[in-house]
């Protein structure tokens, strides 16, 4: 049986992607990420990422962004060879 577990960021998106308000954005994020047992680090991260957005383009792309490099699907690993991705996933 898979399981597919969802990441917040992905919990997130879902929700403020179909959002406009960027100040309600703002407010589901923190909420969602302060109640969430993630660690310190990482809601700090969020948080601070998300206050600094001005618009909501610019907090959708921040999303998308950490998204794909949560997922592993940034541009740094374009530049990495195969032997290399195989070596980070041990």
């Amino acid at each position: 049986m898979v399981v597919h577990i969802k990441s917040i960021l992905e919990q997130i998106s879902s929700e403020v992607f179909v959002m406009r308000d960027l100040n309600q954005a703002k407010l589901f994020i923190s909420e969602f990420v302060v109640n969430k047992g993630i660690n310190d680090k990482d809601k700090q991260s969020i948080l601070s990422a998300t206050s600094e957005c001005k618009t909501m383009i610019k907090l959708q792309t921040y999303l998308c962004n950490a998204l794909l490099k949560y997922e592993g699907m940034s541009i740094a690993q374009l530049n990495k060879t195969a032997k290399q991705v195989a070596s980070e996933s041990k």
